[in-house]
């Protein structure tokens, strides 16, 4: 490459970045009212969980559902770490934590067995064998989570419809959620039975449905929670305040599937994109090995390769930006 050909690759690159760090501030500084929002929510849903941990007996009431022990301490990564397992366990149980590990292990044997195999540059060894487990538990974290909100969501307007007729038919709430427990759907039964088991050992339903707000991290239950513990510090028509919520989440579903009708094409697009250099890449490994391997033994081929990891990997994260438009908050 001559010096006018690095200045204006490194310009372009350089562009490019810069269009990405204003992309990236500007969806920061529309997003401003969600931190609000999330730390009003904290706020309202650990007021009195506060509270009550000044009594003696708060210790044995945070105990019948958190976790919580000395061996995790404070540290950061520590939390982190029990925050997202927490997060896992509630989603897909010990079946979900199970599934990981398995698939861990598995991308960590294909990666040796890539490595073996292709026989890429020793510099690329580590990368391909750290990087696609980590790659494929993320993926399927991520997965787990999403495959949990929409079946959670898509049972949970009629648990507040049999919560509302409850309330209406003059049935405490406490006993509407333990009901809700046994009437409904997974997942939302096996989350309002853990609450109504909690609500009947005694616990107090501020600290029951701030304990599921920070398991389950929907933004639509969390609007539920908000409701019953405003009901409960200012009084009004609990009935009525679940059923507007009821309709704002059978809205949010019906806009959320409406964007994912809409964005199909691209998506499909960015999932095509992204398989075909692959796809040839290996096509020509089988026909023709002695051509293809030259990105792997020459020096210009590892920067090909490096120049077009890095293009596929930006174009994908720009596609796929424009088409999966989050409709969650």
């Amino acid at each position: 490459m001559t010096p006018a050909d690095v200045v204006a690759a490194g310009a372009f690159f350089a562009i490019l970045i810069a269009g990405m760090i204003v992309a990236s501030l500007r969806d920061m500084l529309r997003r401003r009212p969600v931190p609000r929002i999330r730390s009003r929510i904290d706020e309202l849903g650990t007021e009195v969980t506060r509270q009550r941990k000044a009594g003696p007996e708060a210790p044995e009431q945070e105990q019948l559902f958190s976790r919580q022990g000395s061996l995790w301490g404070d540290a950061r990564l520590l939390a982190w770490w029990r925050k997202h397992v927490e997060q896992v366990r509630a989603v897909g149980g010990a079946g979900g934590i199970r599934l990981i590990a398995v698939i861990a292990i598995a991308m960590v044997i294909a990666a040796l067995v890539v490595v073996r195999l292709s026989s890429p540059p020793a510099w690329t060894h580590p990368l391909i064998i750290v990087g696609l487990p980590l790659f494929a538990v993320r993926a399927t974290y991520h997965f787990l989570i999403e495959r949990f909100r929409i079946r959670f969501l898509t049972v949970f307007p009629d648990t507040l419809d049999l919560i509302i007729r409850a309330v209406r038919a003059g049935i405490p709430v406490v006993q509407a959620i333990s009901t809700a427990g046994r009437e409904t759907d997974e997942p939302v039964r096996a989350t309002f039975r853990m609450m109504g088991d909690a609500l009947r050992l005694g616990a107090d339903l501020s600290e029951v449905l701030d304990q599921a707000r920070k398991r389950l991290q929907i933004a639509d239950f969390s609007f539920f929670t908000v409701c019953l513990l405003l009901q409960r510090e200012t009084g009004g028509n609990l009935a009525e305040t679940l059923e507007n919520l009821a309709g704002i989440i059978r809205s949010r579903r019906d806009i959320r599937l409406k964007t994912k009708a809409l964005t199909a094409e691209g998506r499909l697009a960015t999932n095509i994109i992204s398989v075909v250099p692959f796809g040839v890449a290996g096509m020509l490994y089988i026909v023709n090995r002695p051509y293809i391997e030259l990105l792997f033994n020459t020096r210009a081929g590892h920067k090909i390769m490096t120049l077009a990891a890095v293009l596929l990997t930006i174009g994908l994260w720009m596609v796929r930006k424009m088409s999966n438009l989050d409709t969650s908050r």
